[in-house]
């Protein structure tokens, strides 16, 4: 395991040292290999309007007993459900949680036998909002249907998926240290400029501001605090830009204050999303800032006992995903918080919606050279045998990271950790520290990145 993370991380090392053009090669080629996954059925459709718009039913009991049915005869760990079936939501609520250990516990047991070649599905890794690593498989056709979401909600929110897009995400586009611009990538094949989340700062923002007015885009997506740090420096220097139709934001959350920024520097409306690595994009924000669940899942929030609470009562966020048959998620526990109504928010869109996700808005590290770096989790990834994990800065120039060690925790690729560290903040002075438990929000929910200073 040591040699193959050593592997991995001579050829990272060997992409970043690479001239931009054959970088862009390998984006364009990776590009390719996503979307074998993404995008291999055209002649599936999402109509936004039908789906959103028009629907008046959520709990489809048709649905969920087939789904059921499907995971009991061909998955090894839902043999348990063979002969269940379910007549309302209180049955539906007997099922036991899918809970992110069990994954770890039972990985391959949770595999179709319809599945003839692990190749047919998407492999992913996730250090997850905790620092727990975490390896799970995904279905194509649920990965195909969330793209053609995705393309369906752009459009409602009137963007043309036809035009030039910029990104701002955590793909490796440079080494951390690299002073001058290039920061960006530009990927053909989704006419997309890949702009890196990690090289914003006071002397690099207006360069990444000439570059998107280069190629001109008509909407924008990415991690929302690499689009307000952006928006945040352009603002002090009373700069703006008004070529974006929206910018729609995954994979962290934004608090309101964040969103006006945003929205002040760029002059369009922000439109935040919801979703895991693990499921996909399942919930999208509308004008009223609620997040209303897409059809293709059956969201809940439940208790401690996994029974759902009332509406207006905060719990945790349960995920069915309808089209995850190859490798199911049936109440999927996603360790985030949040607050579920199903009466009509008033937008237009008639699905339930959360009107909060606790605990999405990350703190952030602040490097040496005043950037505001977020979305670490990747650091923990070379880690073997640790139950969960906590990046700490504790000074300008010192982090710790506290790992909970597991029966099978290995030191050694600490080292890996700790060198992958480097790489997202530079020269700082990084240690690790094995430890009996984490610090904990007061919700009891574990907070990943904190800095104390």
């Amino acid at each position: 395991m040591i040699e193959l993370i050593r592997l991995k991380n001579f050829v990272n090392k060997l992409y970043l040292s690479s001239p931009f053009l054959v970088k862009r090669i390998f984006a364009n080629a990776e590009a390719l290999r996503r979307d074998r996954y993404r995008r291999f059925d055209k002649s599936e459709q999402v109509d936004f309007q039908k789906n959103m718009l028009e629907r008046t039913s959520y709990f489809n009991v048709e649905q969920i007993n087939d789904f059921i049915k499907d995971a009991a005869d061909n998955v090894e760990y839902y043999a348990f459900l063979r002969g269940c079936r379910i007549e309302s939501v209180k049955d539906f609520e007997q099922i036991p949680l899918l809970t992110k250990q069990i994954i770890r516990e039972a990985m391959e047991k949770l595999i179709s036998k319809k599945v003839k070649n692990k190749k047919e599905l998407w492999a992913g890794s996730s250090s997850g909002s905790t620092g727990m690593p975490l390896k799970y498989y995904r279905d194509k056709q649920s990965i195909n249907i969330e793209r053609l979401q995705y393309d369906a909600f752009y459009k409602y929110c009137g963007c043309d998926t036809n035009n030039k897009r910029v990104r701002i995400s955590g793909v490796k586009v440079a080494k951390f240290d690299r002073q001058k611009p290039p920061f960006w990538l530009y990927i053909d094949k989704y006419k997309q400029l890949q702009c890196s989340a990690y090289h914003i700062s006071e002397n690099s923002f207006r360069d990444y501001i000439k570059a998107i007015k280069k190629i001109g885009p008509a909407f924008a997506t990415g991690f929302p605090s690499g689009w307000a740090a952006l928006a945040e420096l352009m603002i002090e220097d009373g700069s703006k830009y008004n070529g974006f139709k929206a910018i729609i934001t995954d994979s962290e959350g934004l608090s309101t204050e964040q969103q006006k920024k945003i929205e002040k520097a760029f002059n369009c409306r922000v439109y935040q999303t919801y979703g895991l690595g693990e499921v996909g994009m399942c919930a999208v924000q509308c004008e009223k800032s609620h997040y209303h669940i897409l059809p293709t899942y059956y969201v809940e929030v439940v208790d401690n006992e996994g029974k759902t609470v009332e509406d207006g009562t905060e719990g945790e966020i349960v995920v069915t995903d309808y089209y995850s048959r190859s490798y199911p998620f049936i109440r999927y526990g996603t360790g985030d918080l949040g607050i579920m109504r199903h009466d009509d928010c008033g937008c237009g869109i008639k699905t339930p919606y959360l009107t909060e996700i606790i605990g999405r808005i990350e703190d952030y590290i602040l490097t040496k050279d005043g950037r505001k770096v977020k979305r670490l989790s990747l650091i923990v990834k070379p880690a073997i045998g640790i139950r969960e994990s906590q990046i700490i800065q504790v000074s300008k120039d010192q982090i710790v990271i506290n790992v909970v060690p597991d029966v099978n925790f290995d030191e050694e690729s600490m080292k890996n950790v700790i060198e992958t560290a480097k790489e997202f903040v530079g020269d700082m002075n990084i240690s690790w520290k094995a430890v009996d438990k984490l610090e904990r929000m007061q919700s009891g929910k574990l907070k990943f990145l904190i800095r104390k200073f």
